[in-house]
């Protein structure tokens, strides 16, 4: 009884802790203003993930005020050059994406998990990225993040349990997830400051 009481108050004390803050002196110092995302490593075990996820990286990124470089005619480009394999590319000097697009940074994602987890009276679809911004003239990171989100099962009786269990696990469409994320990644408190062609441009220092 004891040992449970020391857990749930350090689950409690946990819980108030306020969230954590990204560092973003170099992000400030390079101020970026174009981005152009990269493919996608994807080291979840489902082979589509990284094609479904990638139609989902623009519209937050845009929002956030940043020109965002077509991610359709990045991969293009990028297999002009013989650039194909994601994990190659990770792997690049940034100073090749400011050649091949001039951007100011240049975003790698790493899919992390990208599946459904089934225990008969319930069941928990998750996407779980990792996020890294870089400056394309100097490799210094500006950014990153971690973000996931998980969509899970549920009822009032065993019966309903268990048949919303089964359907969440079949039926839920990754990509609302995957952008889900996305939004939450880019947001405060650990997200990035608001780009050149947002409203709050200059004005959020408070908020990251």
């Amino acid at each position: 009884m004891r040992t449970f009481v020391i857990i749930l108050l350090a689950g409690l004390m946990q819980g108030c802790i306020a969230p954590q803050h990204a560092n973003l002196d170099a992000f400030y110092a390079h101020q970026p203003r174009s981005i152009v995302v990269v493919p996608v490593v994807n080291e979840s075990p489902e082979v589509t993930a990284n094609s479904v996820f990638i139609t989902s990286i623009t519209q937050p990124l845009a929002e956030r005020g940043y020109y965002v470089f077509p991610v359709y005619l990045t991969d293009m480009i990028l297999r002009d050059f013989g650039l194909v394999e994601a994990g190659h590319i990770h792997q690049l000097p940034t100073e090749r994406f400011y050649e091949l697009f001039g951007a100011d940074a240049v975003l790698f994602i790493t899919i992390k998990d990208w599946s459904t987890k089934y225990l008969v009276l319930a069941s928990s679809v998750v996407v779980s990225m990792e996020y890294v911004l870089k400056d394309t003239r100097t490799g210094q990171v500006l950014w990153k993040n971690d973000q996931g989100y998980v969509h899970s099962s549920g009822g009032s009786d065993l019966i309903t349990m268990t048949v919303s269990a089964a359907i969440n696990a079949l039926m839920t469409d990754y990509l609302p997830l995957a952008r889900q994320a996305n939004f939450m990644a880019f947001l405060p408190p650990k997200g990035i400051p608001a780009g050149p062609y947002h409203p709050e441009y200059q004005q959020d220092k408070g908020k990251f």
